[in-house]
């Protein structure tokens, strides 16, 4: 299917083609309530900066929330593994291709380093929380060995 668009803004009425229009392509999600009433829309392109912008923002930014209450729960958790916290680091890892792979030639470059600058933030608060994680666990066995050496 070939889409043009045409601009009546100029006095010629020209005519373009959107495969040559530079702009971020996305897929709406289908209405759940079953309504046929809505017109089916199968992709869409946006190619104003700003509003690009704008939705990119929201995308991460609930990407990052999910991130976030994740973090929050490991941090919190005294029984936390170093799994866990490999978990929430491959996460934040998925998070930071996704911006830089997908999101980084449409966002501003203040706002990436923005974004950037959070994920820097989480991942530093879970290498700490493997530390203490690591120091526990080598307390526990010095602890268990004082413990065995007593008892002879």
């Amino acid at each position: 299917m070939v889409s043009y668009l045409i601009n009546k803004k100029h006095r010629d009425d020209s005519i373009i083609n959107l495969k040559d229009v530079d702009g971020y392509t996305f897929k709406p999600k289908a209405s759940k309530k079953g309504n046929e009433s809505y017109i089916k829309v199968k992709e869409v392109k946006i190619v104003d900066k700003d509003m690009i912008d704008k939705i990119l923002s929201m995308k991460f930014d609930k990407l990052f929330k999910q991130v976030v209450a994740l973090a929050l729960h490991v941090v919190n958790d005294d029984d936390a593994t170093d799994s866990d916290t490999e978990m929430v680091l491959d996460e934040v890892e998925l998070v930071r291709e996704i911006l830089l792979n997908r999101y980084q030639k449409f966002l501003r470059y203040e706002k990436e380093q923005l974004f950037l600058k959070k994920l820097r933030l989480i991942e530093n608060e879970m290498r700490l929380k493997q530390v203490q994680i690591k120091q526990k666990a080598i307390y526990l066995e010095h602890q268990e060995q004082m413990n065995r050496g007593r008892s002879r």
